[in-house]
């Protein structure tokens, strides 16, 4: 993906860390790059930040 795109997810691991605590940023991390590869053969990258990080928020959310 784009150098903009990884900056974006790099800002969206951020939020989701302050989000759930830095105990939990392993979590994040994994959460992250599970979601980003749902989107990794995307032709439009424009919109894989937002997606990515609302999966991954979900995601975080049922794990408790």
């Amino acid at each position: 993906m784009s150098a903009n795109v990884d900056k974006q997810l790099h800002q969206v691991e951020g939020r989701l860390v302050e989000r759930f605590g830095p105990e939990r940023a392993d979590d994040v991390r994994s959460a992250l790059s599970a979601e980003r590869g749902r989107f990794e053969g995307a032709r439009v990258t424009a919109f894989v930040p937002i997606l990515v990080e609302r999966h991954a928020r979900r995601r975080l959310e049922r794990q408790g």
